[in-house]
């Protein structure tokens, strides 16, 4: 007697189902990464662009005095200005005289 099979088992199909939801998961897992990096790639290319423009609305201010030391003798005080902009993928900082 030959017999012929036409349906999955229950097991076929828990396989089937689980092998399913691992290949979509890494698909959505993928798409979101390259989301995130685009849009950090736009904010960095927006700050490059305000440094450039010395527009520094986005930007935390501080000022900080610098002590240089020339030819192991000669000091000199400066007074920088320290741009910062962070958030929770991008740290970025400028001094500026």
């Amino acid at each position: 007697m030959n017999l012929v099979k036409n349906s999955f088992t229950l097991l076929e199909t828990l396989i089937s189902i689980t092998f399913l939801s691992i290949v979509i998961s890494g698909f959505l897992y993928s798409s979101y990464h390259e989301k995130t990096n685009q849009e950090n790639f736009m904010i960095l290319n927006d700050l490059e662009n305000r440094f450039d423009t010395k527009s520094y609305t986005n930007f935390s201010k501080t000022n900080q005095n610098l002590q240089i030391v020339k030819n192991q003798g000669t000091t000199e005080n400066i007074v920088v200005s320290k741009y910062q902009f962070e958030n929770e993928n991008i740290k970025i900082f400028k001094y500026e005289k």
